[in-house]
């Protein structure tokens, strides 16, 4: 029985190599029986070990994301995508598809999960939908600071998210980047108070904690996907918007809007995420490479967004909107309920501690 192990295996091996000096994308018929009719005998080998492309070749990574092109994001990740293609002696090209090119943040998040994309830029808000634990982050008024905000996404609790990911998912985080603190634009109505949101019709996220948000605050939540906004904002069926200044600015809709107001109420993490098989694909050093690569890109895209979130906000003031400052304190009683249900419900304990750990 193990000379037929290794026979049936050799014979795999060849039988793909040779199918991939081809230029092949699907392997022979006569492999695909073999290894049906040797899967009792090679067990959990035949998945574990991975196809790994042949030296001198150039695997092409395909990454969406749903942001405007030449936003902090895209600058960032066509960045990391450069030094790989570098680092790899051209053995790894990232092919970077901007501005919901092959669909919204949604689509690109289901294909990634998949393998019909290889790598996205996701907000913590959308990929709360495929596994919840994701919506901690996006709890009103959890982090101090943007020193806490790194702390956490580096440290523990990011791991912890992390791991339920890919565990869930078959998705790895690479990071967790900044996409800042989020304030309110409105078109019609200026925000100064808490009893000023009431019933005003706010665009949110497709997902549970911002919804659940606006409803706290006594405000009317809209969902309806990014890419939809400035048209939903310039038609009325939505009154407002709330994201951070920089992508707020790069997609115009302070065009649309008339009154910012710096709520500061979330904390928005925009992550960098593969297809872990497609991770597992890759050759070990290559892997390496996109790791180490990524934690330098990683504080790149942080120093790059904190910059260009200031730009942006005061480029927005100067074309003519309205900034107000509020008093925080009423609304982060409003939503005390939110962060209670969300631990609750997701037995999130341990999470809530590791964040508080790194106040202190």
């Amino acid at each position: 029985m193990k000379m037929k192990k290794v026979i049936a295996l050799t014979l795999g091996t060849i039988l793909t190599c040779s199918c991939f000096l081809a230029g092949c994308n699907k392997a022979p018929e006569k492999q695909e029986t073999e290894t049906k009719e040797n899967k009792e005998d090679s067990g959990t080998e035949e998945t574990a070990e991975k196809e790994k492309p042949a030296s001198g070749d150039t695997v092409v990574l395909k990454l969406a994301h749903h942001t405007a092109i030449d936003s902090a994001y895209d600058v960032a990740i066509k960045h990391y995508a450069d030094l790989i293609y570098e680092r790899t002696d051209g053995r790894v090209k990232i092919e970077v598809y901007p501005a919901a090119q092959l669909g919204g943040e949604r689509d690109v998040l289901e294909g990634l999960k998949l393998g019909t994309i290889d790598m996205t830029l996701n907000t913590s808000a959308l990929i709360m939908n495929i596994t919840p634990e994701f919506g901690l982050l996006d709890l009103p008024f959890l982090f101090e600071d943007y020193d806490h905000a790194r702390a956490s996404l580096d440290g523990e609790p990011g791991q912890i998210l992390a791991d339920k990911l890919l565990e869930q998912n078959g998705i790895r985080m690479m990071a967790g980047w900044c996409s800042g603190f989020r304030v309110m634009m409105t078109t019609n109505k200026k925000i100064e108070k808490l009893e000023d949101f009431q019933g005003v019709k706010m665009r949110a996220p497709e997902t549970p904690v911002y919804i659940d948000m606006f409803t706290a605050l006594g405000a009317n939540p809209t969902p309806i996907p990014y890419s939809e906004v400035y048209t939903a904002m310039q038609t009325g069926v939505v009154e407002g918007v709330e994201v951070a200044a920089e992508p707020m600015y790069t997609s115009k809709f302070h065009e649309v809007g008339k009154y910012i107001v710096r709520t500061n109420h979330i904390f928005s993490t925009i992550c960098p995420l593969i297809n872990e098989q497609k991770f597992q694909s890759l050759p070990e050093d290559v892997q390496q490479i996109m790791l180490d690569t990524m934690k330098e890109a990683t504080d790149f895209e942080w120093e790059k967004f904190l910059e260009a979130d200031e730009a942006a906000l005061q480029a927005m003031v100067d074309s003519g909107c309205e900034l107000n400052e509020i008093d925080r304190q009423p609304l982060m009683d409003a939503c005390a309920s939110v962060q209670e249900k969300y631990v609750k419900e997701l037995n999130a304990q341990e999470f809530m501690d590791s964040i508080q750990k790194l106040k202190e």
